[in-house]
């Protein structure tokens, strides 16, 4: 019986066998039959993200960087269902990975060392492993916790041990996953803020990097800070237009009377454009990184979709998406509100490429409503300009005097 079930799968699934054979291992087609075999994929991105729905609007799971390796069984159209072990699946747009082969099994990241080392503005958690497997980083009030997922850690735990201390900071584990591998957690407590951290990979090495706090002189804050400021839209993309007034415009008008201001108080910046120019989202993050920025500040002007709405939705907001960004977003829209005079517009945590960052801390600040008759005249004038730029240096400085070490 259960030999005449083989030979009916292998009959209908017996168009398709050439092109299997052709990607799986020797002699797995049996395999494959009798147990379906997963796609395996490698991302193309470096900031791929991994969804909880198969939905392209639908809550970000993690973030990450290109090269890592995914394991899918099923799909649907768009997007490849995920295994990770865990409770649920997860879903990757087709778009960002590439089909590499398939396999009955996965094929596990060994671990084979795990080092904690620091330098006078890091801590570096560095995992050797061949094989890359996904990841992803919680942020919470005591720390951070990284969890590395399809993995293979005996050879860094002994038998009856899955926990290790490193220091009072540190620490790692291990627990068995629903696909039977391991999921590595790295944790680091600290009561200070956390400010930027980031996962690099390089060759063998998988690298969780933590910024240190921050060493802030409560005189002058912003000295040696280093700040990334982000002139949005630019070139064809005008952004908002209203009035006879470009929002790429403005935005670059207030970003260079920010850049004035912060220099004077002693900052080190940089400007992801300086004039009229295309200059792509991931282009600006990455320009902002290279230059090894403690935050990144991106500068907007406000629309609606539908303008004549202005009387009810106007106002200064800003847009936080890591926790670790959260209190700056607060802080700064309270200085804004408090300096201009405009209407609260709120404070929100949204999934943009310019505040995903973690590694500078991002926020992006809309100074106000530019299809708003009153903002508009305001926003376009170069002494309100330099009132909001101020305003924004303001909420910077608080911030950093607040969590000064």
């Amino acid at each position: 019986m259960k030999s005449i079930k083989f030979l009916t799968t292998l009959f209908l699934l017996s168009p398709f066998l050439p092109a299997m054979a052709d990607n799986l291992p020797k002699g797995s087609i049996t395999k494959c039959i009798e147990k379906p075999c997963y796609k395996v994929l490698k991302t193309t991105f470096d900031y791929t993200p991994i969804r909880e729905l198969a939905d392209s609007d639908s809550k970000r799971f993690t973030h990450i960087k290109s090269g890592i390796n995914l394991y899918s069984k099923n799909e649907k159209p768009g997007f490849y269902e995920l295994d990770l072990g865990l409770n649920k699946p997860y879903w990757i747009e087709k778009r960002y990975v590439k089909y590499k082969t398939a396999a009955p099994d996965k094929k596990l990241s060994k671990v084979s060392k795990i080092k904690f080392y620091e330098n006078k503005n890091n801590y570096f958690v560095k995992i050797k492993t061949k094989t890359n497997s996904p990841y992803k980083v919680y942020q919470n009030k005591n720390g951070l916790q990284f969890e590395y997922y399809d993995t293979d850690v005996s050879k860094i735990f002994k038998k009856n041990v899955n926990y290790k201390k490193v220091t009072d900071e540190f620490n790692y584990s291990f627990e068995k996953s629903k696909n039977n591998s391991d999921i590595l957690t790295v944790k680091y407590n600290n009561n200070a803020p956390v400010y930027a951290y980031d996962v690099k990979k390089k060759d063998n090495l998988l690298v969780f990097q933590i910024r240190k706090p921050l060493k802030i002189d409560k005189k002058r804050p912003l000295k040696n800070i280093k700040i990334a400021l982000d002139p949005g839209h630019g070139g064809k993309e005008a952004g908002c237009v209203s009035g006879g007034f470009y929002e790429k415009d403005v935005n670059l008008q207030i970003t260079k009377e920010i850049n004035n201001i912060l220099k004077q108080k002693g900052a080190k910046t940089m400007l992801t454009r300086e004039n009229d120019v295309d200059t792509g989202l991931y282009e600006r993050v990455d320009s902002a990184n290279k230059f090894k920025a403690d935050f990144l500040i991106s500068i907007h002007q406000n629309s609606l979709p539908n303008p004549k709405n202005y009387d009810k939705r106007h106002g200064a907001g800003v847009y936080y998406y890591n926790e670790s960004a959260k209190n700056l977003a607060y802080t700064v829209q309270k200085n804004i509100v408090k300096s201009t005079g405009f209407r609260n517009d709120g404070v929100f945590n949204a999934s943009f490429a310019m505040t995903r960052s973690t590694s500078p801390v991002s926020i992006l600040v809309e100074c106000g409503y530019l299809i708003h008759p009153y903002e508009r005249k305001k926003l376009t004038d170069p002494t309100f300009q330099k009132i909001m730029a101020n305003s924004i240096v303001n909420g910077l400085e608080e911030y950093l005097i607040k969590t000064a070490q």
